[in-house]
């Protein structure tokens, strides 16, 4: 199928340029102050130590990368087992949540005080008509923005039971439903594991509607626990997961970066995949009750 002319290439030229400015920075700005200390007792041949220890230490960097799993997760999970029962079961729980507004707690990284919701913000990326948002995950306590933003209106996909598209209910209107989806566009620091999660701005092409598609896996043992699926990037051999990652957000502050996981999944990536599925009108009474645009629109 073919995608959509979506200039993510934007995303990686302006982190590049960020990162190419940090690296003017700390590569000639620091080494400079230093060497202003140490010029009048080594001369020029001491001034030339900070730059070369500075280079030394990009490149490590550089050469390092990302790595998603730390070693903190402790508990183990069994590999996620397909067949008739655990299809019912994702089925049954697509059903019951069509239709409906929810939001995803990520259930790795809440806590008894506190639920990290998945989230929508304001920050925007691309330019003209064609623009997309990020998808993070709230460490903090959800304020009554957060609250609003983590609301998803869950989608059937035609001809797929277990199946479903998640569209952004604060961001989307009348005209335009605002969907969840996995561009064809990797992490910088990491481009053979994480794959960017975004939410789509404009009007849903043929291939937005199609990387937008998640199939519903029930966490094993939890019901209301589940792991979306990319069924776009996944095939026979693998599946592709959505996962809140413990990188924190450089652009949403107090947010964490919300990713997809390109290959094998790891017990880390298991843990870091699930969501608890939260009904916005069951649990929180705060929601504004003249917000039913969308269901007037399916009628």
């Amino acid at each position: 199928m073919k995608l959509p002319d979506i200039p993510f290439v934007s995303i990686r030229t302006q982190r590049r340029w960020e990162w190419n400015i940090f690296l003017l920075l700390l590569i000639v700005g620091v080494p400079v102050i230093i060497s202003q200390g140490i010029f009048e007792q080594w001369g020029v041949v001491g001034c030339l130590a900070p730059f070369v220890g500075c280079g030394a230490l990009i490149g490590l960097l550089t050469l390092k990368g990302f790595k998603e799993d730390n070693g903190d997760t402790k508990v183990s999970f069994e590999p996620p087992v397909r067949d008739e029962k655990s299809h019912e079961m994702a089925v049954a729980m697509v059903r019951q949540m069509v239709g409906k507004q929810i939001r995803l707690v990520s259930v790795h990284w809440s806590d008894p005080e506190r639920d990290e919701y998945l989230y929508t913000p304001d920050i925007e990326h691309g330019s003209g008509i064609v623009g997309w948002r990020i998808v993070a995950s709230w460490m903090d306590e959800p304020t009554e923005d957060i609250l609003s933003k983590s609301r998803y209106m869950v989608e059937s996909v035609k001809g797929e039971e277990d199946q479903i598209r998640l569209a952004s209910v604060h961001w989307s209107n009348p005209e335009r439903f605002e969907y969840f989806f996995s561009p064809n566009a990797d992490y910088s620091l990491n481009r053979k594991e994480i794959r960017e999660v975004t939410s789509w701005m404009g009007e849903p092409a043929e291939g937005v509607l199609s990387t937008s598609r998640y199939m519903v896996e029930p966490v094993p043992g939890q019901e209301d626990e589940i792991r979306l699926i990319s069924v776009h990037w996944s095939d026979p051999e693998r599946d592709e997961y959505l996962y809140t990652s413990r990188l924190n957000s450089a652009s949403s502050k107090g947010g964490r970066e919300v990713k997809s996981w390109k290959v094998e999944p790891t017990n880390d990536i298991l843990s870091k995949s699930r969501y608890r599925v939260e009904f916005v009108h069951s649990s929180k009474e705060e929601e504004m009750e003249d917000e039913n645009w969308w269901e007037d629109e399916k009628e």
